[in-house]
């Protein structure tokens, strides 16, 4: 799970570390996104037999995913039993490569104003 991002400086960052700042993740947040993005499309009790974690816990990271628009559901068709409906969750790679780098140049464009204004005010 370690994809390493190299600085001009020679420093170097997981890629999990840069996606939990840019979208303000936590670790159970990552942990999922990670999982669906290798594992392809699975359901939240197949989410947390994975992980070995608790389908509540999971349900918040989902859930924060899915408000950051960085995971997909889709209804499974509908099941002759009564209760809930059952989601499966997945990752448009596609679609989340054009967020991730929309997002940043985003990023990097707020930054660069930011400094731009923070040192002509010091001028």
């Amino acid at each position: 799970m370690s994809e390493r991002l190299k600085f001009p400086d020679g420093r170097e960052v997981d890629i999990h570390e840069v996606l939990s700042f840019l979208y303000g993740l936590g670790g159970s947040e990552i942990q999922v996104l990670h999982l669906l993005l290798t594992e392809g499309k699975m359901s939240s009790e197949e989410i947390a037999e994975k992980l070995k974690v608790s389908k509540a816990s999971i349900n918040k990271a989902i859930n924060t995913l899915l408000d950051k628009g960085l995971v997909e559901r889709e209804k499974v068709a509908e099941e002759k039993r009564r209760g809930r409906p059952t989601f499966m969750y997945y990752v448009r790679k596609d679609y989340m490569y054009k967020k991730i780098e929309n997002d940043t140049m985003s990023l990097i464009f707020n930054v660069r104003e930011n400094i731009k204004k923070l040192l002509s005010e010091r001028a």
